[in-house]
């Protein structure tokens, strides 16, 4: 244990010309006091429960939609959610499949307990790029609100876009992600629909 927590003092005071305080000018804090911080920053908590809810086996219904609202195409997809990090991040494995290619993707979330926000990261096997989000949840409507950038390689940049999670119940999720189209208007692009399989 002593050497666990003398790990954990080590990486607060990496990088920093001394272990003080910058919320105030009281001098350096007691390792007491660093331990306390350190613990608050990495303890899952309930927000973390949020994500919880996500954990298990689904099946998927893809929709795209062109900028007009024109269905763009479908298909069925799976989706492997499991925990990792002691409950502290979520991990997704999803598949699928784009005009006949198979689709991997993978994507990691967490609530980050600094920034008081969900915070995410997804990657897939048909971009070289990596689509980074943050959000709020919505304990009213049970939705988590996130906006982030997305590779765009029509106009090779990363865009804005915004999506909504909203839990419907303990079996079901609706996904909508959003981004603008050519004339700048937001237009939803896509929407999942999630049936859990399994736990």
């Amino acid at each position: 244990m002593k050497c666990f927590k003398l790990t954990l003092l080590a990486l607060v005071c990496a990088g920093a010309a001394s272990c003080s305080s910058t919320s105030n000018s009281a001098g350096p804090m007691d390792e007491q006091a660093m331990m306390e911080k350190w613990m608050k920053y990495s303890s899952p908590g309930e927000a973390h429960q949020v994500l919880a809810h996500k954990v298990g086996n689904w099946k998927l219904r893809v929709r795209m939609f062109n900028p007009d609202g024109s269905l763009g195409g479908e298909s069925d997809a799976t989706s492997a959610i499991q925990s990792i990090m002691e409950g502290r991040f979520i991990e997704d494995h999803t598949t699928d499949s784009f005009q006949g290619m198979p689709f991997l993707g993978h994507g990691m979330s967490g609530f980050d307990n600094i920034k008081q926000r969900y915070v995410g990261t997804w990657v897939d096997n048909m971009s070289t790029g990596v689509m980074n989000y943050e959000g709020t949840y919505d304990s009213a409507t049970k939705t988590i609100h996130s906006t982030g950038e997305s590779p765009d390689p029509m106009t090779w940049q990363y865009v804005g876009t915004r999506s909504t999670e909203t839990f419907v119940d303990d079996d079901h999720m609706v996904m909508k992600s959003f981004m603008k189209g050519p004339d700048g208007k937001e237009y939803m692009m896509m929407q999942l629909d999630y049936t859990r399989t399994s736990r």
